[in-house]
């Protein structure tokens, strides 16, 4: 089974987590948790490319 968030839990612990934490600390820790998942999707990074589309929001920080 998958789960989901709604757009209003997700942004109200991202709020919470954004008021204690340095700025830009939770992108950062979304972009590495991403790239770790790719990689792991992946098996072998070295000269790979990889293209990701993503939808409106702060979710193309997530691709930096």
């Amino acid at each position: 089974m998958r789960r989901a968030h709604t757009v209003e839990q997700v942004r109200a612990a991202e709020s919470e987590l954004m008021a204690r934490l340095p700025e830009g600390t939770l992108m950062q820790r979304a972009a590495h948790g991403l790239a770790g998942a790719i990689a792991d999707w992946l098996g072998s990074t070295y000269g790979r490319r990889v293209v990701l589309l993503v939808g409106s929001g702060d979710n193309g920080g997530d691709a930096l």
